[in-house]
């Protein structure tokens, strides 16, 4: 983590000057201090939100490997589209929804 003090220092080199008390008022200009002066918390949110496991899954297998990977939910989605396919109750297929039939 860089110090206070360094991440001033990268704030004056690319926006001038540092501003002081007196620039704070009516008149002064919006120059994005408030923003760079918080806590950078981008660490620790990906540290929060994992990579999901199909995806990190997925990542380990060649592209032309004969056998592809899909999840438990992902299955169960797909045979519960093909069920509904099998009664006439799937989805359309692209461009022959709802809208496409009024004109």
């Amino acid at each position: 983590m860089a110090s206070r003090q360094a991440i001033r220092n990268v704030i004056r080199d690319i926006f001038g000057a540092v501003p002081t008390s007196a620039t704070h008022g009516k008149h002064a200009a919006r120059n994005g201090m408030k923003e760079l002066q918080q806590t950078q918390n981008g660490v620790y949110l990906k540290r929060y939100f994992l990579d999901s496991m199909d995806a990190a899954a997925r990542k380990g297998i060649p592209e032309d490997y004969p056998i592809k990977y899909t999840s438990e939910i992902q299955q169960r989605r797909l045979d519960k589209l093909d069920q509904l396919r099998r009664r006439g109750k799937g989805p359309p297929k692209k461009g022959a929804g709802k809208r496409a039939q009024k004109k």
